[in-house]
């Protein structure tokens, strides 16, 4: 019985700790734009977003999409201000992520619903014909907007995008969060101190082999991520992904938007070869840029190729057909489909 009481009051206490926390978390890093609440059939979603820079003749705008176990401050820290110079952009947090509400819809897990809920947005706001950038799961969505809505986009980017099913399980804790009742426990008790454990390997995991910017943490607000509705939010996208994939990925061939992929072939979160190549051999047209060396964060650590592959869409120049090589040393080497499929 004491050992009850003891355990009873030590998850007590966690779970005042992590409410602390979150709202600690809330007031260090409020919203930093505005939002629009969507009337499609997602809805109610109110989705929190980033507008910067302005729309300039030639120039399509560009919408920025984030990957899992992130938010839009991602994309702040790294293509806004360069793309701001040039034309409008706009960041968002997908649904359930940063700021956005996630909404009732079941389905809001599956990559084609966020592509609606996002369009819709955009819609409202007056973005017309953008190029779309999805970076890891966001690349998912961005397929999933080239996929539906070719004639209202100028063109799709994915980076170190996850875009087919793959092998292997997702993490343990994500199968527990879907656990009814010992989830809700979970995240009201164990994401805090879970987060502050672990979130310090996860940041520089994830830019391996390239190094993690200074306080990246505190720069994207990643305690954000564990709040209860957040790291519920990115746990369902994550454990549903792969089978939502292996229905989205049958129609990749379909793709007409001009399409650009970039990965770093030392990419060790999302694995090159079973993606981004895949996509590329796929997708008619479509330019693949290797990044030699680089992880799965190119839009840090090789910003300028990704901004300049964003611009060149968005002034409507034709993707290179096959594929960009692009060395540690500034090297490149270009080789067009057709000789990359009479080498094989």
């Amino acid at each position: 019985m004491v050992l009850f009481l003891l355990l009873a009051a030590f998850l007590a206490g966690l779970a005042i700790w992590s409410a602390v926390v979150a709202v600690r978390a809330a007031r260090a890093f409020p919203p930093e734009g505005g939002f629009v609440e969507t009337g499609a059939e997602f809805a109610p979603v109110r989705l929190h977003y980033v507008d910067r820079g302005s729309e300039r003749p030639g120039v399509a705008p560009v919408v920025l999409i984030h990957g899992a176990s992130g938010n839009l401050r991602d994309m702040m820290a790294s293509l806004v201000p360069a793309l701001e110079r040039h034309t409008r952009v706009i960041a968002v947090d997908r649904p359930g992520h940063g700021w956005s509400t996630r909404g009732p819809h079941p389905g809001i897990s599956d990559p084609v619903a966020q592509a609606r809920v996002i369009r819709e947005a955009m819609r409202q706001l007056g973005v017309e014909r953008p190029v779309v950038l999805g970076h890891s799961w966001g690349a998912a969505v961005a397929a999933a907007w080239a996929r539906h809505y070719p004639d209202e986009i100028s063109g799709v980017l994915l980076l170190s995008g996850a875009l087919y099913p793959w092998p292997g399980e997702i993490a343990w804790y994500h199968r527990i969060v879907g656990t009814p009742l010992v989830g809700d426990a979970f995240l009201r008790t164990l994401t805090v101190p879970g987060g502050a454990l672990l979130g310090p390997a996860g940041v520089k995991g994830n830019f391996h082999p390239d190094p993690a910017p200074a306080n990246y943490a505190e720069t994207i607000g990643l305690p954000l991520l564990f709040r209860p509705s957040h790291f519920r939010a990115n746990s369902a996208d994550t454990a549903g992904l792969k089978a939502h994939l292996a229905v989205q990925s049958l129609r990749y061939a379909e793709i007409s938007v001009p399409a650009i992929v970039v990965t770093g072939n030392a990419d060790y979160t999302v694995s090159p070869k079973i993606h981004s190549y895949a996509f590329h051999n796929t997708v008619a047209g479509s330019e693949l840029i290797k990044l030699k060396g680089a992880g799965h964060m190119p839009h840090h650590s090789r910003r300028e190729i990704v901004v300049d592959a964003v611009l060149r869409l968005a002034r409507g120049e034709a993707p290179f057909d096959g594929m960009v090589t692009i060395y540690e040393d500034g090297r490149v080497e270009r080789e067009t489909r057709v000789s990359l499929q009479s080498a094989r």
